[in-house]
């Protein structure tokens, strides 16, 4: 009977899959199905580049399985890390999730590096360890605490739902429920959780220097970056990647714009990232709903 079953629904898929031309729209669509719709559970599946991820079923998996990285593409962005990141380096990811980033930082730096993740969400920060075990990389230093401006005891910390962990955030933005226009979700809790500027941070832990600085904090980018004043102002970042998210920043009341203004008063140049993870030419600002760029001292371009 279960046999049967199989065959008939591989039978029935099989037809409507052959109705797309590109193969990988067809692949990614069998998949995402297989996982959501059939297995129901969590899988072990490897990325693009070869890590081992824990995937589940009600995250966003067509991209994952059309492209090889779960969520917006950041494939520029990795081939960016690749040619920029060498063995015995010092790299900090500020808002880790489940490690996409994390892995190929620890691959990259090897072991004679350094890489400090920031996860403030207990279940992600979890996915996030377990990830640097499954993938041979515990030496990894992981934190909890949020990257902020200032070092306060608590600040509020709003958590999604676990297929949207991607947009916990600070802040507090409208996000629409995909195939229900006009509905937007709330978070399903909020917590209170410790506070760290990088400055303070680098200071108590002997970090004198960050050769790749990652910053993808749903909004918060300026108070992060606030918060690097002094490392900043040393040129002691060589480079910085942060994500500009139009709908995150709304979120937080804040602006692109601003984000741009302080890294420039701070001597920082921004620039775009191709797909190929070429860098193009400066800008000041952006009206992208999403894209990540990279800032180096103005002195380096």
């Amino acid at each position: 009977m279960i046999l049967s079953r199989l065959i008939n629904w591989l039978h029935r898929k099989a037809s409507i899959l052959l109705r797309y031309r590109d193969p990988k729209h067809r692949r990614a669509k069998f998949f995402t199905y297989l996982v959501q719709k059939i297995l129901k559970r969590p899988v072990v599946v490897e990325d693009r580049n070869g890590f081992k991820l824990i995937l589940l079923p009600q995250e966003r998996l067509y991209s994952f399985f059309y492209n090889g990285y779960l969520g917006a593409s950041e494939i520029g962005e990795q081939e960016f890390c690749k040619k920029t990141i060498r063995p015995g380096m010092t790299v900090m990811d500020i808002g880790a999730n489940i490690g996409q980033f994390t892995l190929l930082f620890a691959s990259l730096v090897g072991p004679g590096g350094k890489v400090v993740a920031f996860e403030p969400c207990s279940e992600t920060l979890q996915r996030l360890r377990a990830h640097l075990i499954l993938n041979g990389f515990p030496d990894v230093v992981t934190e909890q605490s949020l990257v902020f401006s200032s070092h306060a005891e608590k600040m509020p910390f709003n958590v999604f739902s676990e297929g949207r962990s991607v947009h916990n955030t600070m802040g507090n933005p409208t996000l629409f429920v995909r195939g229900a226009p006009g509905v937007s979700e709330n978070p399903v809790r909020r917590d209170y959780l410790d506070t760290v500027t990088i400055d303070r941070y680098c200071s108590e832990h002997g970090i004198a220097s960050i050769d790749y600085l990652k910053v993808d904090v749903e909004g918060a980018e300026l108070e992060v970056f606030q918060g690097c004043r002094e490392m900043l102002a040393r040129k002691a970042i060589r480079h910085i990647q942060f994500e500009i998210s139009q709908t995150m920043l709304k979120g937080m009341k804040r602006e692109s714009s601003e984000v741009f203004r302080f890294l420039g008063q701070s001597g920082y140049v921004c620039r775009p990232i191709s797909e190929r993870g070429e860098l193009l030419a400066p800008v000041e600002d952006t009206d992208r709903f999403f894209a990540n760029f990279i800032s180096v001292p103005r002195e380096d371009m």
